[in-house]
């Protein structure tokens, strides 16, 4: 776990980031993040590619406790080859 950061909020309600925390975490100054509250008194921002590639491990995870381990890609062009037959 890496070490805390103290973080200061502006009068404008705009938070300072160390840079140290930004390199430590490889966000860069241009980067666009994703917050979101987490309970009280925590704020947590993630680069939003991070939080889909975590959202496709749970589903892929949830697919395979289910019994049900074929790629996401699979599934998807299956469904739109059964769409398009339905049709037809």
């Amino acid at each position: 776990m890496s070490p805390g950061y103290r973080v200061r909020i502006d009068a404008k309600r705009r938070p300072t980031l160390p840079a140290a925390l930004l390199d430590e975490a490889q966000i860069d100054a241009t980067h666009e993040l994703v917050a979101h509250a987490d309970g009280l008194g925590r704020i947590v921002l993630e680069d939003p590619l991070a939080v889909l590639a975590a959202f496709q491990d749970d589903v892929l995870a949830g697919k395979t406790a289910m019994g049900n381990d074929t790629s996401l890609v699979s599934d998807l062009l299956a469904d739109r080859a059964g769409d398009r037959s339905a049709s037809a």
